[in-house]
């Protein structure tokens, strides 16, 4: 059970859910780990966003994460992680309002995720907190990247470089891993 203030879907963090992983306490387990290694490079690209991700081997697990959006808050950026034991002091994430909506949409979404109300014209991060890193924004796809590649059920042994990475693209890269896992189990006689 995760005391959070607000769900990581309202503020893109994930730093209330470690703090309180890290609190309750990791403990090993005394049981082979079932790792998808990987064997040769698979990747996937959508060539109308721009976006691609490419799985590589390596001995351990590591995702570079490249952003770039059409966007006058947001620049270019990237973000690493180079093992997972990083993740605690490396990642956050932070919301960005960069397109103007109704002033009403914006109220109520300041309510939800429990801030106070901006001005409309004002575009920048909604949070009203320094950012923690410069580089929030490429963390947060690269938070992403790691949830949906988590859906796969294994931990991964390998090197992920992720350029303008998004759910989709992402759950696509998801499902080639599956298949390859699939294709190579041990079927029983």
């Amino acid at each position: 059970e995760v005391n959070a203030p607000e769900f990581p879907i309202l503020d893109g963090s994930s730093r209330f859910f470690s703090e309180e992983i890290q609190q309750a306490g990791i403990v090993e387990q005394n049981a082979p780990k079932d790792f998808y290694i990987v064997k040769h490079k698979i990747e996937v690209k959508d060539e109308e966003t721009g976006s691609s991700l490419i799985i590589l081997p390596d001995e351990k697990f590591s995702v570079n994460v490249l952003i770039s959006f059409d966007s006058p808050v947001l620049s270019n950026q990237f973000a690493t992680l180079n093992d997972l034991s990083e993740f605690p002091e490396e990642i956050a994430a932070i919301v960005i309002y960069d397109k103007k909506m109704p002033q009403e949409t914006l109220d109520k979404l300041a309510d939800e995720v429990g801030i106070p109300h901006k001005d409309v014209h004002d575009l920048g991060y909604i949070n009203n907190k320094p950012l923690v890193f410069d580089n929030e924004p490429a963390r947060h796809k690269l938070i992403d990247v790691l949830g949906d590649l988590a859906l796969i059920g294994k931990p991964i042994r390998g090197r992920i470089i992720a350029t303008r990475p998004g759910h989709k693209i992402n759950n696509q890269l998801a499902r080639m891993i599956r298949k390859d896992i699939k294709l190579n189990e041990v079927q029983a006689p």
